[in-house]
């Protein structure tokens, strides 16, 4: 085969290899150009929830639970932040074990914190064990308008005006006693940063190697891989043949 030859049949290869990977080559620079600057960009902290993408990971979406009151919802979240509706309130040791309400006021008892609300759902003041909350307190009722706190040694009634407690003598009552249950969450409220979820750096570093598509999408980047280095290849061959086409 002469120089001529040589020189289309590698710019005929070149320019179908290329028309072939170029979209793929673009894709993997520009998932590479963030997997680089992951750190900057913060990609491992960003979240994803969507339902379809744990399903393809395999991860069953998680539910998240609150308390209803009337018409608003009190829920916490993994990072400790407590919300009545989509307000925030502040901060609330998880997990969040029981919420109560009457007619004064709502309380929401946490990892050794009770957390007196308004109505209204502004936070009043928190009571913890060191203003007497018994520890290991797990459960919130309440007794004709009067609030018990319960943990696994006993009950205590909770005055709300004074913020005084007093061991409830008398734990039959309990029996007649009403409290809230926890409810799936509506998906109105809720705070996705709760749920287990697949980073955006883990996302497109399974993109970026085709791991997202299982063996076949790895497969399929290897070739792509080896479609480059023949097109690197026939590239410089073209080169090289008209350096020598020039020569003559």
């Amino acid at each position: 085969m002469d120089i001529k030859k040589s020189i289309i049949f590698n710019l005929r290869w070149h320019r179908r290899i290329g028309l072939s990977v170029f979209v793929v080559m673009i894709f993997l620079a520009i998932t590479g150009f963030a997997l680089n600057h992951s750190p900057g960009l913060n990609l491992s902290k960003i979240n994803l929830t969507s339902d379809w993408l744990l399903s393809w990971y395999g991860v069953a979406p998680q539910k998240t639970e609150g308390y209803p009151l009337a018409d608003n919802w009190v829920y916490g979240t993994g990072t400790g932040e407590l919300y009545f509706d989509n307000q925030p309130l502040g901060y609330c040791p998880p997990p969040l074990a029981a919420v109560a309400a009457t007619e004064q006021m709502n309380l929401a008892l946490c990892n050794g914190a009770l957390l007196l609300l308004t109505k209204q759902g502004q936070l009043l003041e928190t009571f913890s064990q060191v203003h007497g909350l018994p520890a290991s307190s797990n459960r919130l009722v309440t007794l004709d308008q009067q609030v018990v706190i319960v943990s696994g040694t006993g009950a205590w009634e909770f005055d709300l005006d004074s913020l005084a407690i007093k061991a409830l003598t008398d734990l039959s009552a309990l029996e007649q006693a009403s409290s809230i249950e926890p409810s799936p969450l509506p998906s109105a409220f809720g705070n996705k940063d709760s749920l287990e979820g697949i980073s955006l750096e883990t996302l497109i570093i399974d993109l970026h190697s085709g791991r997202f598509f299982g063996s076949a999408g790895v497969l399929f980047v290897d070739l792509v891989g080896l479609l480059i280095c023949i097109l690197s290849i026939t590239g410089l061959r073209a080169w090289v043949n008209h350096q020598r086409l020039r020569k003559q």
